[in-house]
């Protein structure tokens, strides 16, 4: 059952990716580009993934050994904090990787960044025939959507596939009933894969070009039930029931470096209180809230909007929130704040501590983390004000390199000021403060 869920889904990514190319409204020799493209950057994933396994691959395969066993993976693992379709999808994916045996230790991660690559091109094809063409290349190509599907393989990407698709059916305003259920069916199915997207129903129900507010409401309400329900196998367990409380939805990140973080009283980035942790969640959702009121307000794409609010505004970041707004900024492209974006997302993905690249550079890390923040806020505040579709920008290259560069480098040097003045202020040097004091 679980290698027939991947097989047909990744049937189902394929053979739509290349319908909708071979029906879209483009030259023989563009469609030919976004076939080669598309072979590269899979076969780039999977190289990255025959070379190296992240912590969360070993996650995974706890999880399948617990399904395939027929235990349930929220009373029996703390390394499990999602809805419970992804636990389908690695199952079969560990089944999968059984058939692989040529390829050695790495072939359950192969196997996943495999599956996860098609989901980028599936991806890549909707924005293709839905926005421009040069944006899809562009998230193809791009290797911040390399590195963290070939190298982390999160699952990030399944999640905002149906998102994407879902705000596509809705997206020109005025959705017919048909139209707003779907589009909530297909919400739903994103929540219940990984809950990327928890407060974009609400942000729906402030955009009145969506429709009447009792479409709204049922379309939020339909999509926050399918969530509920795909729990509902394990609601006579008490000890799954436990389980998801804990491990889904109180969960917390231990990555607490970003801007909200900067200025909260911690004395280190590591360790966070239980108040502040709370605290800092409730300014995240409230600033979340505001952002959706004056993001369905204007005529921007909210579902690109969305994202970017959720990392620029995030009190806890880690590498693979990146996709978010790559995503973004594919949608936006060639918005000038989407290059400082890249170019800070790359020093965090070779500076990572936990990373393929493992480099010694731990204080540039927390900069260019916090410096995506700042690129992924500057893009949200530029698409507010200009209102207009990303493809009519008209800043020379010139200018938008200069302009990109000055908002990167600008960034770096306020928020290294602003680390100096937090540690000198609490008495430290700036890598006691930053640094594990328990050294892990």
């Amino acid at each position: 059952m679980y290698l027939t869920l991947v097989l047909c889904c990744l049937a189902l990514n394929a053979c739509g990716a290349a319908y909708l190319i071979a029906r879209a409204n483009l030259e023989r020799q563009r469609k030919a580009l976004f076939a080669l493209a598309a072979v590269v950057s899979v076969a780039l994933k999977i190289i990255l993934a025959s070379r190296w396994s992240d912590y969360d691959v070993g996650s995974y395969e706890v999880v399948a050994s617990l399904v395939l066993h027929g235990k349930s993976v929220y009373a029996n693992t703390e390394r499990y904090n999602y809805a419970p379709l992804w636990s389908l999808f690695v199952t079969g994916l560990k089944q999968l990787s059984a058939w692989l045996p040529p390829l050695g230790r790495h072939a359950y991660h192969i196997a996943i960044a495999g599956f996860l690559a098609v989901v980028d091109v599936a991806l890549a094809a909707l924005l293709a025939t839905r926005y421009q063409y040069n944006a899809a290349v562009f998230f193809l190509c791009c290797p911040v959507t390399i590195i963290l599907t070939g190298s982390y393989s999160q699952f990030d990407n399944l999640a905002l596939l149906a998102g994407l698709a879902a705000w596509l059916l809705i997206r020109k305003g005025n959705a017919t009933w048909a139209r707003v259920l779907s589009s909530a069916g297909l919400l739903g199915l994103s929540l219940a894969i990984k809950h990327i997207c928890f407060l974009f129903p609400i942000w729906l129900i402030f955009w009145s070009s969506l429709g009447s507010l009792r479409k709204r409401i049922a379309g939020a309400a339909i999509a926050y039930s399918l969530f509920a329900a795909s729990f509902l196998p394990w609601a006579t367990d008490a000890a799954s029931r436990a389980g998801i409380m804990q491990h889904v939805f109180l969960y917390r990140s231990r990555f607490y470096y970003s801007l909200l973080h900067l200025v909260a009283g911690s004395r280190h980035f590591w360790l966070v209180s239980g108040p502040e942790t709370r605290i800092l969640t409730l300014v995240w959702i409230g600033v979340l809230a505001i952002a959706g009121i004056l993001a369905a307000r204007g005529k921007s794409d909210l579902f690109a909007m969305y994202l970017l609010t959720m990392v620029a505004a995030s009190p806890a970041l880690n590498d693979y929130y990146l996709a978010l707004p790559i995503l973004a900024s594919a949608i936006f492209y060639p918005r000038w704040p989407i290059w400082s974006f890249l170019a800070s997302a790359m020093v965090v993905l070779f500076s990572s501590p936990g990373g393929v690249f493992v480099l010694p550079f731990s204080h540039l890390y927390y900069l260019s983390m916090m410096s995506c923040q700042v690129a992924a806020g500057a893009l949200f505040v530029v698409q507010m004000r200009r209102m207009q579709p990303a493809e009519s920008d008209s800043l020379y290259a010139a200018a938008s390199a200069r302009k990109a560069l000055t908002l990167t480098m600008g960034s770096y040097a306020v928020l290294f000021v602003l680390l100096a003045v937090k540690a000198w202020t609490l008495g430290l040097t700036t890598s006691k403060w930053i640094m594990p004091v328990d050294g892990g």
